[in-house]
């Protein structure tokens, strides 16, 4: 195996080498724009639905624009093929896909990716038109669950300082994502009113379990409705 793979690493260089930039680049950028029009799926817009996170969007076009890589350096070679599997050995990915359709695409990025990388644009041209009417059809019939609006609360304490009580809630509250929106201090009244909101319910609970050791006293929330009216939580 250890011999295998410089030989194989000479004979990919030399791959290379043969092949022009004028037949390479064009293959490669269509990898590349195949897997972002996908990847995108840009219709989502005009449904107003939200648009596939960053981090899969980059790594499906990566993945197409690897399989173009791959395919043209492996050609119809068996021998090239079996060390690049041998090569691949070495490396180990970890991602955490929670949903199925997620692998599925990356399948299908692969095929087109490699579908390019061996010259046959048409027919990645084509396996793109298909692929994208069929994930169209997939997210016009698919009913996403909408998300539970954010809770909007109050938060007020009594310290005698009341900058640096401020300051550690404004700390205590960001390690657990929970946005200040607006802040009031009374310094007659040594009190302080924080209005937050929580990204998911109970994240405030727990950020506040952080307080304990804090200047604080009374420390209270409560649940403020979209009217304006309050419900006393604790």
């Amino acid at each position: 195996m250890e011999a295998s793979i410089p030989a194989f690493l000479e004979s990919a260089k030399s791959e290379l080498n043969s092949l022009s930039i004028t037949v390479m680049l064009p293959r490669m950028l269509a990898a590349a724009l195949i897997g972002t029009v996908l990847s995108l799926r840009p219709w989502r817009l005009i449904m107003r639905r939200a648009l596939p996170k960053a981090d899969m969007i980059q790594a499906q076009v990566l993945l197409c624009a690897a399989a173009a890589v791959i395919t043209a350096v492996i050609g119809d070679s068996v021998a090239k093929a079996f060390g690049l599997v041998g090569l691949g050995g070495f490396v180990r990915f970890r991602s955490g896909l929670k949903d199925p359709r997620d692998a599925a695409i990356l399948f299908l990025m692969i095929g087109l990716g490699m579908a390019c990388g061996h010259g046959s644009l048409g027919l990645a041209g084509v396996g793109t038109v298909f692929v994208a009417a069929l994930l169209f059809v997939l997210d016009l019939f698919n009913r996403e669950a909408p998300s539970a609006p954010r809770q909007r609360l109050l938060v007020s304490a009594q310290a005698d300082d009341l900058v640096g009580a401020e300051a550690s809630l404004r700390s205590a509250l960001g390690e657990r994502n929970v946005m200040v929106k607006s802040c009031a201090l009374d310094f007659d009244g040594r009190r302080l009113e924080l209005e937050v909101e929580e990204p998911v319910p109970g994240s405030l609970t727990a950020a506040l379990g952080r307080t304990e050791g804090m200047p604080l006293r009374g420390l209270r929330w409560t649940a403020v409705s979209p009217k304006g009216t309050r419900e006393e939580l604790t």
